[in-house]
């Protein structure tokens, strides 16, 4: 199904006016580390952003509500750094707070930035800042309770911090170190006592993922100690943490786990050492990633627990359901509807009953390490009463430990899930929420990763002013097929969106961003869906940035959203045309396109030009190189004979890196038609000897007619064999190729020889196979004939002489005498 087309324009006369005032190149601005890593609710405060290419800075672009930028400068001339001023809600969520930095030359990386409820301090260290002052039990930091420590675990660095406690005070700390987004550091906690006891000790938890956290209630009056340093002693001057110590609850879980959307509940918070906590909270509306927070006192806890929140009627366990006939709730439920509970006892399973109809497809999906629950489930489906599984399920695949399991219902009837952990481990915490729901149709979409471990490589879409940027969309289509289209409700002032709707049979599609050379250098977070035409159903955009990723070791720390970072940028020191010939590509064919860069008089770099999309069955090369001082590269394409025939678009990206910092721009899109072959055909098999010249036939079947002559060569042929480039018409039925068959020619069965056609029409070459498989044998010459042998005469045989008789002895002739006297 071909593509829908939608298209713009650009005035040429602004676009030359925008290449002759154009400015110093200065993109791709970069950020590396935000300094203090956080901050108190209700303050206002001064941030720095180091980094490199920080050319003119112009907002910081937030992605959560309560931080207020009142002030951005520069640091410096070095453009090495920005300094802003925030202020910071007393409402402010408490927790990670992510932003970027907007320059007028592009967006750099998503960073973090993290709020809290006590004041920050930082660790001491020398003058210098080479080490700390405090790596010594015996000669501690002092800190007050309810503060936040910002340090560096060094290598072999173990840092002590010293605090004076009560007698049933709670005591807590709670370690963003993984969590900071910076680099592969696993943080270890400690609580001691004044003789150097470990109280309590936490390295990785489930919770907090690599980052860890402990609560005590304080046994008597007296100091206490807190260290914290790399489980390993592996630390480094970049293992950067922020140390909450304070009188904050620290639960370890959440029951229910999940809610319905506007729904004041009753929490149960699990895991703090005074026990459980009960907190009534009210659900949002709606919130794809929703923490909940209990307060003990006047203190919050620093990061709240998920909340899965969803419209499904839900069912709390009711103990004891360790089996079938005890499964909950008594009467079974229908469809769709959500199950609570906790394995909580040694070796527990938890049953769960449901009613079902003969043909539903349906979904079971268990919601525990998304929830951050350290269970690890395995389930099972069984109608009630039957031991017969239906199905189970450990892992959902793709490195999702929850369980998800696809089956249809049999019969009417009722059915039981059960569900225990893979290794028979329980805990109070071990919470999870089990959907059961039909199979309904979903779809989304992604921006492919331009690297490997770097997951914000080109994500943010900065166009320059006159020019565009072009991107691939992944596709994601669930229990439904249709075609697709990207859309959405607000660009930045002057970008337009080009694109074509996507046919059912591709889970790609090309999408180019253009701005207009009047276009306000402006940007911000914006949301993009795709939608099928005809139903309306439409799904999200969907950005995953891994903040933390280790070559074959997975990801460490993520966040996800359903906003792009888009912005207007500075003009771009080039502009890419792609010319694509206006002939088809046809199946086994090859085609040249032609990339031609318009470049600013004063930009001279080597630009790497790359084809982000093919049409399927289509490929090229990774990439081709306009060559410094050089306007002009071909790409050579092909398709192969399962490409799609259809018209598509593609465009061409090319990166150049300037004097301050790479840039990319891409061509607009251009059409391209990919066709069956116009000419087909069968090689006859040929023989012949070394030496002897033969005819190679090859039968001729024009599928679509084409006016004049077609140039058509032999491929494959066998050293020392030659022939001469013919031509055809398409009133040709055969052809056949003289073969020169030298004497050196090489002996045996070659096969795989082919025929290639080059087509001429309207000026342009249609090149591809047309027939294929073909086979020549070439023979020895036979061997000379064999002269007749003549008779070998035999030597005369030489008179036989009798040998002499042998005189006998005198023994012997007595001997023979008695012998015949016997």
């Amino acid at each position: 199904m071909p593509m829908r087309l939608f298209s713009l324009r650009t005035p040429l006369g602004a676009l030359l006016s925008i290449f002759l005032s154009l400015p110093a190149f200065s993109f791709t601005p970069s950020i590396g580390t935000i300094q203090p890593r956080g901050g108190q609710r209700g303050t206002e405060m001064t941030i720095r952003l180091s980094g490199d290419r920080l050319y003119e800075p112009q907002e910081i672009l937030l992605y959560q509500p309560g931080i207020t930028v009142t002030k951005l400068e520069k640091v410096g001339d070095q453009h090495k750094a920005v300094k802003a001023t925030i202020s910071i809600a007393p409402d402010a969520p408490l927790g990670e707070h992510m932003m970027r930095l907007r320059c007028k030359g592009g967006i750099s990386y998503q960073r973090s930035f993290w709020v809290g409820e006590y004041p920050t301090v930082m660790e001491k260290r020398s003058e210098d800042g080479s080490r700390d002052l405090n790596s010594n039990f015996n000669e501690p930091q002092e800190i007050q309770i309810n503060q936040t420590v910002q340090g560096v675990a060094d290598r072999e660095d173990a840092d002590y911090y010293l605090l004076q406690c009560r007698k049933g005070q709670r005591l807590s700390v709670e370690v963003e170190g993984m969590r900071l987004g910076r680099l592969l550091f696993d943080p270890y906690v400690a609580i001691l006592n004044k003789d150097r006891f470990e109280l309590a000790s936490s390295d990785d938890t489930a919770l907090l993922f690599r980052d860890c956290a402990a609560s005590i209630i304080v046994p008597e009056d007296g100091p206490y100690t807190i260290l914290v340093r790399e489980s390993s002693y592996q630390g480094t001057g970049a293992c950067q943490y922020r140390l909450h110590v304070g009188e904050f609850p620290r639960p370890t879980a959440i029951y229910p786990p999940g809610a319905k959307p506007g729904q004041a509940l009753d929490f149960t918070f699990v895991g703090d050492p005074t026990g459980d906590l009960v907190s009534k909270i009210d659900i949002p509306g709606k919130s794809p990633n929703y923490r909940a927070f209990v307060k003990s006192g006047e203190w919050l806890t620093p990061s709240g627990l998920p909340v899965r929140i969803s419209p499904l009627p839900y069912h709390n366990e009711v103990e004891p359901n360790e089996g079938s006939k005890e499964a909950t709730p008594t009467e079974a439920p229908a469809i769709p509807v959500a199950f609570h509970g906790i394995l909580s006892k040694k070796e527990d399973k938890d049953w769960f009953r449901f009613t079902g109809k003969k043909g539903q497809r349906l979904r079971a999906q268990v919601f525990a390490r998304q929830l951050r629950s350290p269970l690890d489930p395995y389930i099972i489906i069984r109608k009630e009463g039957d031991s017969k599984q239906i199905g189970n399920n450990d892992d959902a695949g793709n490195g999702d430990p929850d369980s998800r399991l696809d089956f249809e219902i049999p019969e009417d009837g009722v059915y039981n899930i059960n569900i225990r952990d893979q290794l028979y481990n329980s805990g109070p915490d071990y919470t999870y929420r089990i959907e059961v729901t039909e199979r309904s149709p979903a779809l989304s979409a992604t921006l492919p990763y331009a690297a490997r471990n770097n997951s914000q490589k080109w994500k943010m879409i900065c166009v320059p002013r006159g020019n565009r940027v072009g991107r691939v969309v992944n596709l994601s289509r669930s229990n439904i097929g249709c075609d697709l289209i990207l859309e959405s409700t607000s660009l930045p002032s002057g970008i337009s969106l080009e694109r074509d709707t996507a046919p059912r049979s591709i889970n790609t599609m090309p999408v180019v961003f253009e701005a207009s050379p009047e276009a306000e250098i402006a940007g911000g977070l914006y949301n993009l869906r795709v939608k099928d035409p005809k139903s309306g159903l439409s799904g999200p955009l969907k950005e995953s940035i891994h903040h933390i990723e280790v070559n074959n070791a997975g990801t460490f720390h993520s966040y996800h959203d359903e906003r792009l970072s888009i912005a207007v940028i500075e003009e771009a020191p080039f502009e890419l045309t792609l010319e694509v010939p206006p002939v088809p590509l046809v199946k086994n064919g090859v085609m040249s396109l032609k990339v031609t860069a318009k470049r600013h008089p004063e930009f001279k770099e080597a630009i790497t030009v790359t084809l982000p999309w093919r049409p399927p069955g289509v490929s090229a090369p990774s990439s081709v190189t306009i060559p410094k001082d050089k306007n002009e590269v071909i790409m050579g394409i092909n398709a192969n004979g399962s490409a799609t025939v259809a018209k598509w678009r593609i465009f061409v990206t090319g990166e150049a890196t300037c004097s301050k910092g790479p840039v990319l721009v891409s061509s607009k899109l251009q059409p391209i038609e990919i066709a069956d072959p116009y000419v087909g055909g069968k090689i006859e098999l040929a023989a012949t000897e070394l030496g002897q010249n033969t005819d190679l036939v090859c039968a001729i079947s024009v599928h679509k007619e084409f006016e004049g002559e077609a140039r058509i060569n032999v491929n494959g042929l066998p050293h020392g064999v030659t022939t001469e480039t013919l031509t055809i018409t398409k009133e040709s039925k055969e052809i056949i190729f003289p073969l020169l068959v030298s004497k050196e020619a090489k002996k045996g069965k070659t096969s795989n020889i082919f025929c290639s056609v080059v087509i001429t029409e309207n000026g342009h070459p249609i090149s591809g196979t047309a027939m294929g498989g073909g086979v020549l044998r070439i023979d020895p010459p036979p061997p000379a004939p064999k002269k007749p042998v003549a008779a070998k005469k035999e030597p005369p045989k030489p008179t036989e002489t009798k040998p002499a008789k042998k005189r006998l002895s005198r023994l012997e002739q007595l001997r023979l005498q008695s012998k015949n006297a016997n």
